[in-house]
């Protein structure tokens, strides 16, 4: 069985080992240990007793596999973007010009987005290799909408993603050599690193002039607004919750960022707050997603992928599905509906 629960200090590592065997470095899960340990700190500090504010709040979550053991994955989100250093984007636009000489033309343009309170925010979604298929990628990113449901008072209203961008086969990106690697002086790895050991190393280092985007080497101009192919499965499973693209786009990569509204996402429209009403041996049901809905301690909280058979007076649970929620007969859970993935999941997001 597959169950979602909050980050522990024991899972550190866990946590370094599948971090380190993503083909990549996700910029919310650098690949060293000690800024992996911050992360886990900071998530066991949010879902502690006295949460941090919206701004300071990340919830990491890791993905128990009691089948094979250890940790099949991990997926996170954030109160709110912002605060003290603000949250930074290029927001791409045009302009246009020549109109006084009846030449008219548009151009697009790069703009720096400056947020102090800015949305909320997913990321941190990375699925083991050995466990992709039979929807467990689907799965990992909806836990997270399941979460959002249960606990909407920790987050703002409006939500964003950012999908991590084009990147080759050595983990380059042709966007960051025509642009970033000027003013920061460095790869898109070492870039990456920065983020997390020096505070407000973009707000200092970005260029808040708008960028021409005709400026650009062509290379670089056909990834604006492109995904790293591993990351497509997230962005249909993002868009069909609800999210849309937006104009901003990751200052590193050029990635795209989807937005929504917490309240309107489909499966947090759609979720439902059942009792159990029976426990059995075995369910032959639909797949779901079932949490305990426990906010205290949140540490505690859990969110299962499970077969489930609703019926007019409630939900029934296996017997391995109840052990996992920690739930009984006359508990109150949260039932929400498991749709079947358009693609193979690979799932990863920043």
């Amino acid at each position: 069985m597959l169950t979602l629960r909050p980050i522990k200090h024991d899972d550190l590592d866990a946590l370094v080992t599948l971090v380190g065997s993503a083909d990549y470095g996700l910029t919310s899960l650098p690949k060293d240990r000690q800024l992996l340990a911050h992360r886990v700190d900071r998530s066991v500090a949010s879902m502690g007793d006295r949460p941090l504010t919206r701004s300071k709040s990340s919830y990491l979550f890791v993905l128990e596999d009691s089948d094979r053991g250890g940790l099949a994955g991990c997926c996170g989100c954030y109160g709110q973007v912002g605060g003290e250093v603000p949250y930074f984007a290029y927001e791409l636009d045009t302009i246009d010009i020549g109109a006084q000489i009846e030449m008219p033309r548009t151009l697009r343009v790069l703009k720096v987005v400056e947020k102090k309170r800015g949305p909320a925010m997913l990321g941190s979604l990375l699925l083991d290799p050995s466990v992709r298929g039979r929807g467990v990628g689907r799965f990992l990113s909806l836990s997270r909408m399941i979460f959002l449901a249960d606990h909407p008072l920790r987050f703002e209203p409006e939500i964003i993603a950012e999908l991590r961008g084009w990147l080759d086969e050595a983990g380059g990106s042709p966007f960051w050599d025509a642009l970033g690697q000027h003013f920061f002086s460095m790869s898109l790895p070492e870039a990456d690193l920065h983020t997390h050991t020096v505070e407000g190393f973009v707000y200092h280092l970005l260029p808040r002039q708008p960028v021409f985007v005709a400026m650009l080497p062509p290379e670089a101009q056909r990834v604006i607004g492109a995904i790293h192919p591993s990351t497509a499965p997230a962005m249909d499973i993002l868009k069909d919750e609800g999210f849309t693209l937006t104009p901003w786009l990751d200052p590193f990569e050029a990635g795209p960022i989807v937005r929504a509204r917490v309240e309107s996402l489909r499966t947090v429209q759609r979720s439902r707050i059942q009792t159990v009403v029976a426990i059995e041996n075995e369910v032959a049901g639909l797949n779901k997603m079932v949490s305990n809905r426990r906010r205290e301690p949140l540490s505690k909280y859990r969110i299962a992928m499970t077969t489930a058979l609703e019926n007019d007076e409630g939900v029934v649970l296996s017997q391995q599905a109840a052990q996992a929620l920690q739930i009984e007969v006359g508990g109150r859970v949260r039932v929400g509906d498991l749709p079947p993935s358009r693609r193979a999941s690979v799932l990863t997001t920043d």
